[in-house]
């Protein structure tokens, strides 16, 4: 068996996970992967272009992902 199968048992028990867990988890949700993305790509276009409002947006759009699933929890 695995350590991934060994530690979704231990969530399936009720074991909590632990800070770097959460974290990968976090960035697996579909949501936050899309808008991380996104964001990505408006901020290379942002520096390539040299224009502030896309790179901030760009930052906007991936702190928009955290914070939702920060209110996930």
């Amino acid at each position: 068996m695995s350590w991934v199968n060994k530690r979704i048992k231990r969530y399936r028990e009720g074991d909590n996970p632990t800070f770097l867990e959460k974290m990968a988890l976090e960035h697996g949700h579909p949501v936050n992967f899309v808008l991380s993305l996104i964001a990505l790509a408006a901020v290379g276009y942002g520096l390539w272009m040299h224009d502030f409002l896309y790179i901030v947006i760009g930052i906007l759009l991936g702190l928009l992902g955290h914070v939702y699933c920060f209110l996930q929890k």
